[in-house]
């Protein structure tokens, strides 16, 4: 017989992929508890959403705070070897979300959508690590350090620190995608950098040997830099060394303060076991493509948004311990994530970037559809160019597939 629990939904992490889901199902009714380890507002990458992430304010109710959100038309993709260029604007993909995005700061981003949570219901605790999850007694015990605290369901979206696929040892990297990122920002930007970036302030994706930098325009007249590399030992100076000789950068960083420079690896991951009685991932925890094409934050949202919808009737029939409860939602979320993947391999290993990126026509039929893809369009069924990279088989990024590359174990971090 199952014991009472505490609450309906205990969530590990309050970034966007946990606080979307307690905004979701919080506002419903649910009694949701959401445990996060750090204190807000806290450093984060991941700062260039998609238009797809418009679900921030027509689902989450979130408000566009101009302190918060800068407005991004689109991507520009440079070589500055070659003086080649390509830009994709979002009004140019199918008809489908919004023809926009926003870059936004991911310190008071993350803490509007955790405020968000508390405001419809949801509790919030900071400081508070999960030390243990165990699913007995048809309920979710979770330990946090002395204490115990019990539910009928639990979230993981505890990020690059994957609880659950290191408790169920079902975690496995890509070998042949972006293996590492360094980065850092940029404060009090001159005239010439705003005038550059303005006014449609586009990503800049700067390509060179075995990886590339961004440069992200945030507001405030800040920008964000990074590089990512798909080689293993990326230090800190090899940053240093491109910004020293990039005249792009150099333009946009002139007269401007430097801030600390961070590194993080081992980030292009999957989770093999996301969901299960009684459990599942988000964000990053479910798994992280590579940030080249700011998938990040934007698949988290629309999973947290779509296993809200599947648990909430599932809490009020009694059915959240089946096992099979998000397989709906991973069939769709699994269409997602393979088409930014093999977009991705396609990106770091074939000719995909000359002949795809910067050899893309100004019209014609495919261009819609891999402006729809950067836009973060995923879960349709009419884009030929999707299609395509859905249907390839010669280029395969999983285990199985013995005729490509293979996934690894996830190492421990």
């Amino acid at each position: 017989m199952s014991l009472k629990s505490d609450w309906d939904v205990i969530i590990a992490g309050a970034g966007p992929g946990g606080s979307a889901a307690a905004i979701r199902l919080a506002e419903q009714g649910a009694r949701v508890l959401v445990l996060e380890r750090e204190e807000f507002p806290r450093f984060h990458i991941g700062e260039s959403l998609l238009p797809a992430a418009e679900l921030v304010t027509s689902i989450l109710g979130v408000e566009l705070d101009p302190d918060v959100f800068l407005f991004k038309r689109g991507a520009e993709f440079v070589c500055e070897a070659s003086g080649r260029s390509q830009t994709f604007h979002f009004d140019e993909a199918l008809p489908g979300p919004a023809r926009h995005a926003y870059h936004v700061d991911r310190a008071r981003f993350d803490a509007m959508l955790r405020d968000r949570a508390r405001a419809v219901g949801a509790e919030v605790r900071h400081g508070v690590s999960v030390d243990e999850v165990r699913f007995e007694d048809g309920r979710v015990e979770v330990g946090i350090g002395e204490s115990l605290v019990t539910g009928r369901y639990f979230i993981d979206a505890t990020g690059q620190d994957r609880l659950l696929a290191k408790k169920m040892n079902s975690g496995r990297a890509y070998d042949r995608f972006g293996k590492a990122a360094v980065f850092t920002h940029f404060s009090g930007l001159g005239d010439g950098a705003r005038e550059a970036l303005a006014p449609n302030n586009d990503i800049r994706i700067v390509v060179i040997p075995d990886g590339w930098l961004w440069g992200i325009p945030l507001a405030g007249s800040r920008l964000s830099v990074g590089l990512v590399s798909r080689k293993a030992g990326l230090r800190r100076g090899r940053l240093d060394e491109y910004l020293e000789t990039s005249p792009l950068f150099q333009e946009l960083t002139a007269g401007a303060t430097r801030h600390e420079t961070r590194l993080i690896g081992n980030f292009s991951f999957e989770n093999t076991l996301s969901s299960g009685s009684r459990f599942t991932c988000v964000g990053d925890a479910a798994c992280f493509i590579d940030p080249v094409f700011s998938s990040g934050v934007s698949l988290a949202i629309s999973r947290a948004v779509g296993v809200a919808a599947e648990l909430l009737p599932a809490l009020a029939a009694g059915r959240e311990a089946d096992a099979d409860l998000m397989r709906p939602l991973e069939a769709s979320m699994k269409r997602g994530y393979d088409t930014f993947a093999s977009m991705v391999f396609r990106f770091y290993n074939t000719k995909f970037v000359d002949n795809v990126i910067f050899g893309a026509p100004a019209d014609g039929g495919y261009r819609a559809g891999v402006i729809s893809v950067l836009a973060g369009d995923v879960f349709r069924d009419d884009n030929p160019f999707q299609e395509m990279l859905l249907r390839s088989r010669r280029h395969q990024f999983r285990p199985e597939d013995a005729s490509g590359p293979r996934a690894r174990p996830m190492p421990a971090r």
